[in-house]
């Protein structure tokens, strides 16, 4: 009996050994958009002005408008449908392709009006640039929701993974040796024709042209909620770049989205890949009928742990960043990014409101949610605004850790989904990466002056430090059953 005990625990360990190898991939090839987004921002704050950085920023948020169309709704219907595969990928396909041709459409028509309203040239050319790839990615986004669908994540992770290092690697080079926003522009077209070329070789999907016009019917009615709410969403969390692009100039947009960037582009490495696993698993239990109390804990601890601690890192370590290796017109930006940088940590109620009521079914609470959120936000931007960079920052972390509570209560409220498990996670992950900044704090600002080391290399040890002290505060998360490595799937 001990033998064969001692063979299963092998067995066990390699399974969970595998397992555990193909969250971390999967981990890793979702967090490289975030991570090739971010490092492009920091080259770009080393080669462009704010102003120039801040023509590109705006161009970004309304083509962000246009993407919103791809990983959403009849992306989402894609996961949850309980229709035969072959019928609900072909109509979603033509939904999609549909819907975001005529949103990239419209926004090339209104690209030269924008850019006389912002008075940021060449802000025209720079949308109808982008415009015109958005419809290619919404193969991607199709394609890559077919994959998920059908349980094959680890081929979904590597074409991710594939993209993103082109990108990444295709983009650097091109502002490294090009410095102009239109080395920006080239870096999105790569991410998107290496997306399209790789999900088209390897995905093995090829949209027919079946279209059912019941299941169409039935895929709108789930979506109209979602597109809904993600327009209000867009406005909570661009309405700020928008007021400083006409209040202010675009130097004051390319200052406060190089702040955004830097704190939101260093938490979304971990959001990101975690809301993807939310909507799959999310997903996965409802089709099968299952409790969904167990997901909320799960998630609200997990995200608000990893972005709790990434937060906390960048506000330790970002002046010295920026003053080391960037032009010191971008310090200004550093009050966005420490207020920014724990908006990150605030926000879990928004990234699982949509997971959670996609799987129940009930798309047009997320839109409520969103609505009310919304209206509070961009009513506290136009406040904040007139009053400059460092009262909009703070006003947004605030208003986002109510939604947060909002969101909570919603998903007791509408969707009788039991929460104690998930605000004391929450709760906990708060104290926990808190307590774990502070060390950090002390560690990096006490400990390492007394080096007789450079500035480089005290950064370098910081950071390593803060790697070592980030295991420790998971571990004892994990123990404390805050954190949870399950999360890492789908």
């Amino acid at each position: 009996m001990t033998m064969i005990g001692a063979v299963w625990k092998r067995r066990d360990l390699r399974s969970a050994g595998r397992q555990g190898g193909k969250a971390l991939f999967a981990f890793t090839a979702r967090s490289l958009q975030q991570v090739s987004t971010l490092l492009i921002t920091l080259l770009a704050a080393r080669f462009l002005l704010p102003a120039q950085y801040g023509v590109y920023s705006l161009g970004v948020v309304f083509v962000i408008l246009v993407q919103t169309m791809t990983y959403t709704g009849f992306y989402q219907f894609i996961l949850t449908a309980k229709e035969e595969d072959s019928l609900v990928l072909s109509t979603c396909f033509w939904l999609i392709a549909g819907l975001v041709s005529l949103a990239s459409l419209l926004l090339a028509l209104a690209a030269y009006p924008l850019e006389r309203l912002f008075h940021a040239e060449p802000l025209g050319s720079v949308l109808v640039l982008l415009a015109l790839a958005q419809p290619l990615a919404s193969l991607g986004a199709w394609s890559s929701a077919a994959l998920l669908r059908r349980g094959e994540t680890t081929l979904n992770f590597a074409i991710m993974f594939a993209q993103n290092l082109v990108a990444l690697i295709g983009g650097a080079a091109l502002l490294w040796f090009w410095h102009s926003i239109y080395a920006l522009v080239a870096f999105r077209y790569l991410r998107v024709v290496s997306g399209a070329i790789l999900f088209a070789t390897f995905g093995r999907d090829w949209p027919s042209l079946v279209f059912s016009k019941d299941l169409a019917i039935k895929a709108t009615a789930f979506s109209g909620g979602l597109y809904g709410s993600r327009l209000l969403n867009f406005l909570a969390r661009y309405a700020a770049d928008l007021l400083l692009g006409m209040l202010h100039s675009p130097a004051a947009v390319g200052l406060y989205r190089f702040g955004n960037r830097v704190a939101t582009g260093a938490t979304d490495i971990f959001n990101q890949p975690m809301s993807n696993f939310a909507a799959t698993q999310f997903g996965a239990a409802a089709r099968r009928d299952q409790d969904l109390a167990v997901l909320l804990g799960r998630f609200a601890g997990t995200i608000t742990m990893l972005s709790g601690i990434v937060g906390a890192v960048v506000i330790v370590f970002a002046h010295d960043v920026i003053a080391i290796f960037f032009h010191p017109s971008y310090l200004p930006a550093l009050i966005v990014t420490y207020a920014l940088a724990m908006r990150g940590a605030a926000g879990v109620g928004q990234m699982l409101v949509e997971p959670a009521f996609s799987a129940l079914g009930r798309t047009a609470w997320v839109m409520m949610f969103d609505l009310v959120s919304t209206v509070i936000s961009v009513a506290a931007i136009f406040v904040a605004s007139p009053l400059g960079l460092e009262a909009l920052a703070w006003t947004q972390a605030l208003v986002v850790l109510g939604t947060t509570f909002w969101a909570f209560h919603l998903l007791r409220w509408r969707g009788h989904i039991r929460i104690g498990g998930a605000v004391r996670n929450f709760a906990g992950a708060i104290v926990l990466s808190a307590a774990y900044g502070l060390v950090l704090h002390l560690v990096y600002r006490q400990a390492m002056p007394r080096l007789p080391v450079g500035r480089i290399e005290a950064l370098g040890l910081g950071l390593a430090a803060a790697a070592v002290l980030g295991l420790a505060a998971l571990a004892l998360a994990a123990r404390l059953r805050v954190f949870s490595l399950r999360a890492f799937s789908g």
